[in-house]
């Protein structure tokens, strides 16, 4: 015969597991995906993410990774944002020009010279407006997560000056203002699929290509690219959002967890991002030919003959983001 005491703590014991199974099963559950790869600034940045978002709702809420584009590609993540099938995304703004105009703004050459300006920009009152302008879309902006500057690298010869570029081929993102910006540089762009631009370079196809410093490094671009350029003339920013439908179905509190958790993720991010360009652009010296920027005065003459490009590229729409951008910058 049982004893009292045995009963009770059976009871006990059942009840709260019965209540912990209940917890787990009720806890809001986040699918974000993102492209990077398992332990690369931006895993790296979706974990920090998570485990503030864990700790901010005392484990109400939990963030699932999907690094590597396991959730499909671009289109197919953003529909099923839309959709309201996946709840969260890190994309490129490059990606989401069509859903909000503005965003091509930060597509434009030599738009920002060095971390600190993009921080400025995209961390402040800028910043917000532009991620505002995906409402109406299907989709949140959160806030803005750091890729870096792009950088050139190429086959034949080092790239300081502004007719280094005369003769050159560079694979290109299939995209006008990049098109139009290696035009306006004297070189002959080739928009190709980042999947095909290792073997173009490889057997000579092209000359060149622009890339973060990261991709260089990891997709082994050094192995058939001798010169690197450490231009900064594009930057890649990165969009962290969530699916509309998911949105409107959080309490206030919940948002507002969400929201400052992947602020403040992004801070952090934007730190180890910058730490691992680092270190790549270290890595990188030991295999090519580095020059950390162009010739004294040439960056002025390369910015001057890209302004046609970026004067093509303003419109009604995102003229007031340029200038607002340059008035941040000039403060």
């Amino acid at each position: 015969m049982r004893s009292p005491w045995i009963k009770t703590f059976t009871k006990l014991t059942l009840s709260i597991g019965l209540t912990a199974i209940a917890t787990q099963a009720s806890a809001l559950t986040i699918k974000i995906g993102h492209f990077g790869n398992p332990n690369t600034p931006f895993d790296d940045g979706v974990k920090i993410f998570a485990q503030k978002v864990d700790q901010l709702s005392h484990g109400d809420i939990k963030v699932v990774d999907f690094p590597s584009g396991q959730l499909g590609n671009e289109s197919q993540e953003i529909a099923a944002l839309r959709g309201g099938l996946q709840e969260m995304l890190i994309t490129s703004s490059s990606n989401l020009t069509r859903y909000s105009k503005p965003l091509q703004v930060l597509d434009l050459p030599f738009l920002f010279a060095n971390d600190e300006q993009t921080d400025k920009v995209l961390l402040g009152p800028t910043g917000d407006k532009l991620l505002t302008g995906l409402n109406g879309s299907g989709l949140k902006g959160l806030t803005f997560w750091d890729n870096g500057f792009r950088d050139l690298s190429n086959s034949k010869h080092p790239i300081t000056k502004l007719s280094d570029f005369k003769g050159l081929s560079f694979r290109v993102i299939g995209q006008p203002v990049y098109i139009d910006t290696f035009k306006a540089l004297g070189a002959n762009p080739v928009p190709m699929p980042f999947p095909e631009v290792y073997s173009a370079l490889e057997t000579k196809t092209v000359s060149g290509q622009d890339n973060p410093l990261l991709t260089v490094r990891d997709v082994k671009f050094y192995e058939v690219q001798k010169y690197l350029t450490h231009s900064r003339h594009a930057y890649s920013a990165m969009i962290v959002l969530a699916g509309k439908p998911f949105w409107s179905r959080l309490t206030d509190a919940q948002k507002e967890i969400v929201q400052k958790a992947a602020r403040e993720a992004g801070i952090e991010q934007r730190k180890i991002m910058r730490d691992a360009v680092e270190k790549a652009e270290n890595m990188l010296k030991k295999h090519m030919e580095v020059a950390d920027d162009f010739a004294p005065g040439e960056r002025a003459k390369i910015a001057k003959a890209v302004q046609p490009v970026i004067n093509k590229m303003l419109t009604d729409e995102t003229r007031p983001f340029y200038k607002e951008i340059k008035a941040d910058l000039a403060k």
